[in-house]
């Protein structure tokens, strides 16, 4: 949020901001219509699926963000639950010290959208997932989805519980798997996968 920033201005807005949080292990982080900075420990992104399980969709760490879609405008309720794996510092931001920032500063108004766009685009790759004709393009799609910016997917799960979060067989997940490496587009390691086209 911060990046392009010189170390001088930097400074200013961490004099108004003020200190993080603490927040215990166990318990929420996510706040109403604010943004949150993780500075230190992790969090677990959790969200309820249709018939109320609970569902880890990825784990965060210090430098990562959340609630950037929430801080401005009318709906403030959070989709998910963020809750701390282990003790936490998070620095909160409201809407109206945020505001301030981006007349301020215009590098982080730059930085915002880039942030924005760059979470529609992923959330377009989850549409794609979901979407795909065959269970082989879903899979590949998912694992698009997943991947980081080197291509690189690891699974906090195993081959089981893909084949549910996609809703086909397993069987068909390995065969899948199996197809995708033979056209080169994936290589697969235990839990891991390797993005190559």
């Amino acid at each position: 949020m911060f990046e392009g920033l010189c170390e001088k201005d930097i400074n200013s807005i961490a004099l108004l901001l003020g200190d993080a949080q603490k927040i215990s292990k166990g318990d929420q982080l996510y706040r109403n219509g604010m943004i949150g900075i993780i500075i230190s420990g992790t969090a677990t992104v959790k969200r309820l699926n249709d018939i109320g399980d609970s569902i880890t969709i990825r784990t965060m760490s210090g430098g990562e963000l959340f609630g950037a879609a929430s801080v401005f405008g009318n709906w403030k309720e959070g989709m998910s639950s963020i809750i701390a794996k282990e003790d936490c510092c998070v620095l909160y931001i409201n809407e109206q010290t945020f505001a301030s920032l981006i007349k301020q500063y215009p590098q982080i108004s730059l930085n915002y959208i880039e942030y924005l766009s760059d979470r529609i685009r992923f959330l377009n790759r989850k549409l794609d997932a979901f979407t795909a004709k065959s269970t082989e393009e879903r899979l590949y799609e998912f694992l698009l989805s997943q991947s980081d910016g080197n291509g690189v997917v690891t699974l906090g799960f195993g081959m089981a519980e893909l084949a549910r979060r996609l809703n086909v067989g397993r069987t068909s997940i390995y065969r899948d798997i199996e197809s995708l490496q033979s056209k080169g587009l994936i290589n697969r390691d235990g839990h891991s996968f390797k993005i190559n086209k």
